[in-house]
């Protein structure tokens, strides 16, 4: 498979931002995101001759796409900036659009999909290593394979916006595209600083993300797992317990794997048990109170944290991870994000953040979990019919370790899981029997 780049331009905004819209101040909860870019790919296959590309050349598909991320930006104008210092300068330098061909049919990528084939399809690295004002907030890649499908590949700049705000720019800018798009129903909040006011009493880059950089020494393993409804619901009986009868997908999901990427971790090290954490990002919008709308812009959300003693045990329970997992996100309630909003709530937050950093570093394994079930990716139509699939790649080298993405399974039967491990420990997961029982390693998706 060849991927052959054929242009790059930056695409401004179709409107400028007003002068008084110019600089925007970044949140505390943006100051605690790393720098990195968060990598997605949806593919859309060339379905029947009813299909709009039919009627299109090249040309004139790749000028659409253009002209509705440009429409797009006008309203995300925060996207089409740059991050200086603590602050957005929304100076409509616009995003990055590529366009690429491919060499290959894309079903010869669907029928078992490849990392290393799908890193060729995303525009660029996780990591950012250069001044944060040099980087895009948004980059993308219509990558076009011979038999007329389309993947919209994009890396999202994680300090500026977390899955809830890639979600909403993504529906927005598809439903422009397709040329169904009204403003009277968009209300777009760029406020968040005023919630949760930065602070100087932090480095730029806080050392928890410090802590999850990779080790280049120890390479990680990107692998996609599909869990089906019926696998779901016997976990779910498996985990419950007095504490927690009715088990969520999520909080069974995000358990099992961590109770068996723990065992792994446990196994490579040659002990019997060993103490971990798992934080799970917890979406704060309809939390709040009142609530924030859906298009609120930036990193409304907060690592709640599950921690697991394994005090003198030889077996990890699922029942009780699920238990640990369970109890993190009842903590998160009204109450718990008064106490962490506005001024004092800022520097209760600065302080909480230190406590944790300081016990993140005491323990051996850390793993990092996120949801982007519910988030309707899979009704992303720029007017081509619904993704056959959505996916997503790391590099060995710069991927951050220990992670955990759920998202809805396309085929509306149960939930993918894209795990990242190291890669001694990737390889002791792939051989648990017991894992292997419920998650179907990387199965083909159907044309």
């Amino acid at each position: 498979m060849e991927v052959k780049v054929l242009s790059k331009e930056n695409v401004m905004p179709s409107s400028p931002t007003p002068p008084h819209l110019k600089t925007f101040q970044l949140s505390l909860l943006d100051q605690f995101s790393p720098v990195l870019y968060a990598p997605l790919i949806i593919f859309y296959p060339m379905d029947n001759k009813d299909d709009p590309r039919h009627h299109q050349s090249h040309e004139e598909l790749m000028a659409t796409l253009k002209s509705s991320l440009s429409k797009t930006l006008s309203h995300f104008y925060l996207l089409a900036g740059r991050i200086v210092d603590k602050s957005i300068r929304c100076s409509d330098e616009g995003a990055v659009f590529i366009e690429a061909t491919v060499s290959c049919s894309m079903s010869e990528i669907l029928k078992q999909p490849n990392n290393e084939f799908l890193m060729k399809l995303i525009p660029c690295s996780e990591r950012c290593t250069k001044p944060i004002e040099e980087y895009a907030h948004v980059i993308v890649q219509a990558n076009v394979f011979d038999c007329g499908g389309i993947a919209i590949s994009l890396c999202l700049l994680h300090k500026l916006m977390d899955a809830t705000t890639i979600g909403c720019f993504l529906k927005c800018w598809a439903t422009i595209n397709r040329r169904s798009f009204t403003t009277t129903n968009l209300t777009i909040d760029n406020e968040l600083s005023s919630l949760f006011p930065q602070t100087n009493f932090l480095p730029f880059h806080p050392r928890l993300h410090e802590a999850l950089s990779s080790n280049c020494e120890e390479k990680s393993s990107f692998q996609r797992f599909v869990f089906k409804e019926k696998a779901i619901l016997d976990l779910k009986a498996k985990a419950k317990s007095n504490d927690v009868p009715n088990p969520t997908s999520v909080e069974v999901l995000s358990g099992f794997i961590w109770k068996c990427a723990l065992e792994a971790a446990s196994t490579k090290l040659g002990l019997s048990q060993i103490p971990s954490i798992l934080t799970h990002a917890v979406n704060l919008r309809k939390r709040m109170e009142p609530p924030l709308p859906e298009f609120s812009v930036g990193n409304i959300f907060w690592n709640v944290v599950a921690h697991y003693l394994a005090d003198k045990k030889t077996q990890v329970e699922l029942s009780e991870l699920v238990s640990l997992i369970r109890q993190s996100f009842v903590d998160i309630n009204g109450n718990y994000i008064k106490k962490i909003v506005g001024n004092e709530g800022s520097e209760a937050l600065v302080k909480l953040v230190w406590e944790r950093n300081m016990k993140l570093f005491q323990i051996p394994k850390l793993y990092i979990c996120t949801s982007w079930r519910n988030m309707d990716l899979s009704e992303v139509n720029f007017g081509w019919g619904k993704p056959i699939w959505i996916g997503s790649a790391g590099n060995s080298n710069t991927t951050i370790k220990n992670m955990i993405v759920l998202l809805d399974a396309i085929s509306n039967d149960g939930v993918e899981a894209w795990v990242i491990l190291e890669e001694e420990e990737m390889q002791i997961l792939l051989e648990n029997q017991e894992f292997l029982n419920f998650a179907l390693l990387n199965p083909a998706i159907p044309i």
